[in-house]
């Protein structure tokens, strides 16, 4: 792939969530961001291969999964790394636990530090949904490296509105390999919001 069509692909990305972060409230921007991101994939050259023409596919958008939360910092987080194909060894660091998410999800989230050049925030889950309704691996919810980010509210916590998940490339085309949710952030309750078979 070239390199201008990633930077490209990045730029797209980055003006497709600017809205969200914007909005009062992510909802009632969530179905022209559904369309956009559908429309970009599947013409964007920098894009992963997405075999359904019709999707990435959506659970209609459930209110019950729009989240905010505060998070605790972590001292001395845990440190994974995983193995990112041709591109090596991906390493990331938990830096911090939300606090308000168990009455909506049924546990908390952490919150990891992608430890490469420039670094970024990085929020993968998997709920019971995987590897029925959803993709086995998991989904993410942040990945502030590709611009995958929902904002802040003003009183600090950070969006988590679970509408807006999505599947790693890998889930959709082989030629990737992404980093996929540690144990530490499976979550007992089926999520039905965000992006599924």
């Amino acid at each position: 792939m070239d390199w201008r069509d990633i930077m490209s692909w990045r730029h797209e990305v980055a003006a497709l969530y600017r809205p969200v972060c914007e909005a009062v409230e992510p909802s009632a921007v969530w179905m022209a961001f559904v369309t956009a991101r559908r429309e970009l994939i599947h013409k964007h050259a920098g894009a992963m291969s997405v075999a359904d023409k019709t999707g990435p596919h959506y659970f209609d958008y459930n209110p019950d999964f729009a989240a905010e939360s505060h998070f605790a910092p972590l001292d001395a987080g845990q440190q994974h790394i995983v193995s990112g194909g041709k591109d090596g060894d991906i390493t990331f660091t938990a830096i911090a636990c939300s606090t308000e998410l168990t009455p909506i999800i049924g546990a908390e989230l952490t919150l990891y530090w992608l430890d490469q050049y420039g670094g970024g925030v990085f929020l993968p889950f998997k709920d019971a949904s995987c590897g029925s309704a959803s993709y086995g691996g998991g989904r993410y919810l942040i990945d502030s490296i590709k611009s995958a980010f929902l904002g802040t509210t003003k009183t600090g916590r950070l969006r988590l509105d679970f509408n807006y998940a999505y599947f790693p490339s890998c889930a959709h085309d082989n030629r990737y390999v992404c980093p996929l949710s540690p144990p530490e952030n499976t979550v007992p309750v089926a999520i039905t919001a965000g992006e599924c078979w």
